[in-house]
């Protein structure tokens, strides 16, 4: 996670700078360039679908959608139906209950004494992959989206927005250590997280007018620590928080832009609940925030977030905006 505070350098140079908040004016006559950023979290992504099928209602429609971890499986469900939003949920209510991972120390340990690079096998995923998006290209999206990874070859954030998307979904959801790295073209990748928790570098570089994010960290832990590790989990936290506050700010003076975080509080990242009930909840509490996000023609409602001045480094930006222009989205029913 530390590399996080580097990946933002090529796509936006920042000075501190205290100034009147100035909302963000749009051309006219140019259409509004509206990106909606899915953060990773686990088992959270059955409430981000909740928010996808809100803002939906809403009148709000992305394009492009720039995806993480289960970001980028709620998103690539978005970029492929756009207009059946409501039927992401159901691909999470047929998960039901279930235990992402299974804390049982026999199979654990075999995998340490054979060398794997991950504690557990990522089975989830694969399923929903097969199911869903088996055969599928970036390509074949109705909506242009972006899958953010993390290249461990490299060091550094990786995006994906051409080819096969299973293999791009299974590089963003690799957890480190939890899950084996997904190799391509000869090189590791593991989940975008670590790089990239809500992307806000890429929507701002494909040249969006508006973003939208939907956060999913977990709150913060303001126990004190007990331990070595429970120190470095806190710092590693501040560290994220930080770099994504630095870099909603800096936006902030060039886009509009609104990063929401639902009350996660009494949610588990690790573990998956989904029932009527609970679904209805998700909806109604997702129903209600999204009214101070979106207006109703589904324009972003920008955030209070004003203290950066920015240059945009017109050599990042133009690399993969361009890709995108020279890309053919077919029309798929």
């Amino acid at each position: 996670m530390i590399a996080r505070a580097a990946v933002f350098v090529p796509a936006l140079r920042g000075v501190w700078h205290t100034r009147a908040m100035v909302a963000p004016v749009m051309p006219v006559g140019l259409a509004p360039k509206r990106a909606l950023v899915l953060g990773g979290g686990g088992a959270f992504g059955v409430i981000q679908a909740a928010y996808i099928q809100a803002l939906s209602e809403r009148g709000y429609r992305p394009d492009p959608v720039v995806g993480t971890s289960v970001g980028a499986l709620n998103g690539a469900w978005l970029a492929m139906h756009p207009d059946r939003p409501e039927e992401l949920l159901e691909v999470w209510r047929e998960l039901g209950k279930l235990q992402l991972l299974r804390w049982n120390p026999f199979p654990i340990a075999g995998r340490v004494l054979r060398g794997r690079l991950g504690l557990w096998p990522n089975e989830i995923v694969p399923k929903l992959i097969a199911t869903h998006v088996e055969g599928r290209r970036f390509e074949d999206a109705r909506i242009p989206l972006v899958v953010v990874a993390t290249n461990l070859t490299r060091g550094r954030k990786q995006t994906f927005h051409t080819g096969d998307l299973g293999p791009a979904i299974m590089a963003s959801t690799a957890i480190p250590g939890v899950f084996d790295p997904v190799e391509i073209d000869g090189e590791l990748f593991v989940d975008g997280g670590i790089t990239a928790t809500i992307d806000l570098a890429t929507a701002y570089q494909l040249g969006a007018t508006e973003i939208l994010a939907i956060d999913l960290t977990p709150p913060a832990d303001t126990a004190r620590p007990r331990t070595a590790i429970g120190v470095l989990r806190l710092s590693l936290a501040a560290l994220s928080r930080s770099t994504m506050d630095a870099m909603q700010e800096c936006l902030s003076d060039r886009v509009a832009v609104r990063v929401t975080t639902p009350d996660l509080s009494q949610h588990s990242p690790w573990a998956l609940t989904v029932s009527d009930e609970a679904i209805a909840q998700n909806l109604a509490v997702a129903g209600e925030a999204v009214r101070v996000l979106v207006d109703e023609a589904g324009a972003v409602i920008p955030g209070p977030h004003h203290h950066w001045v920015c240059e945009p480094a017109p050599a990042a930006a133009r690399g993969l905006r361009g890709a995108f222009q020279r890309l053919r989205t077919p029309a798929n029913p």
